[in-house]
């Protein structure tokens, strides 16, 4: 009889590093979908994690794998050439390995570099609403400092001009520490970006740049009720470029505001403490226009007040 069965599904790289982002697809036996996730890292490990029926006679599944900018088994970016085979045992114990548990490899894409010092090459893949290749799309950057004096050389054309290919797929050379002023063929408003030191970047990530991490110092808080208590925080963007503190840029939350209550102050966050208890400050993009999947979760900071 089928039983309901825990199925992990780990996602890896060529160099069996861990995949996070994977979409995971789910079909049965008539090709009709069943269930999706995507690969998260969990404690230590990335893995796709669903519920699917099993059985002493295991009961097979077809499992279809796409990121974009990553190939399973098949030509990159064509998801059409990536199902494999699973089999669900019940209970778990009967299965070979005597788990649910399967590693699929994938292989990433390695972003070319620039070969000029002061170049930062920016690539990357872009798709359309039905998640096909976007082919033949404009893009035009306009370099918002020139002339430009860099070594011995004088920049003195200030526009780039180029378009996606069959794949999707887009690449220019831009330079570092530059501001650019990015027209995009489908959007209405016009992206400024600010390039980094970095010598190969993920054009995307540049062009829809969001908050991916936060660090706190101190990394917990413990305030007496009626004082205050500073706390910097260093934040780093996808481009990998450190972001100043604003409430433009992050929202902080206290879950329990009878607790503590939270501001900003001079480029630091200022927790107040208000009565004794413990309670955790959240924090979310304040910028909600860039939606990111598999969404991004910040730390959160713990403050206890005495």
């Amino acid at each position: 009889m089928a039983t309901p069965e825990t199925v992990r599904v780990y996602t890896v790289d060529q160099n069996d590093d861990a995949l996070e982002g994977v979409l995971v697809r789910f079909f049965d036996d008539t090709d009709t979908f069943v269930t999706q996730n995507y690969s998260a890292l969990v404690g230590s490990d990335v893995y796709a994690e669903v519920t699917l029926d099993g059985d002493a006679v295991p009961i097979e599944y077809t499992v279809r794998l796409s990121k974009t900018g990553v190939a399973f088994d098949g030509a990159l970016g064509d998801d059409s050439k990536t199902p494999q085979s699973i089999e669900v045992y019940s209970p778990a114990a009967g299965a070979p390995s005597g788990t649910n548990d399967f590693t699929v490899q994938g292989q990433t894409f390695e972003r070319p570099v620039a070969a000029d010092p002061y170049l930062c090459r920016a690539s990357g893949f872009f798709r359309d609403a039905a998640g096909r290749p976007l082919r033949n799309f404009d893009m035009h950057f306009t370099l918002q400092r020139s002339p430009l004096l860099v070594g011995d050389d004088g920049i003195l054309g200030f526009k780039v001009y180029g378009t996606t290919d069959n794949n999707g797929y887009f690449e220019v050379d831009l330079y570092r520490f530059g501001d650019y002023l990015v027209e995009l063929q489908s959007l209405e408003h016009q992206r400024c970006v600010s390039v980094p030191d970095v010598s190969s970047i993920n054009l995307v990530e540049l062009l829809f740049p969001v908050v991916s991490s936060v660090v706190y110092d101190p990394t917990a808080v413990t305030v007496a009720a009626g004082d205050t208590q500073a706390v910097d925080v260093t934040i780093t963007d996808s481009t990998g470029l450190t972001r100043e503190l604003t409430e433009s840029l992050l929202t902080f939350t206290s879950e329990d505001e009878s607790v503590a209550t939270i501001g900003i102050s001079a480029g630091q966050l200022i927790v107040s403490g208000q009565s004794a208890g413990s309670t955790t400050i959240t924090v979310t993009q304040t910028d909600t226009s860039i939606v990111v999947i598999p969404e991004i979760t910040l730390d959160s900071l713990s403050v206890t007040v005495s």
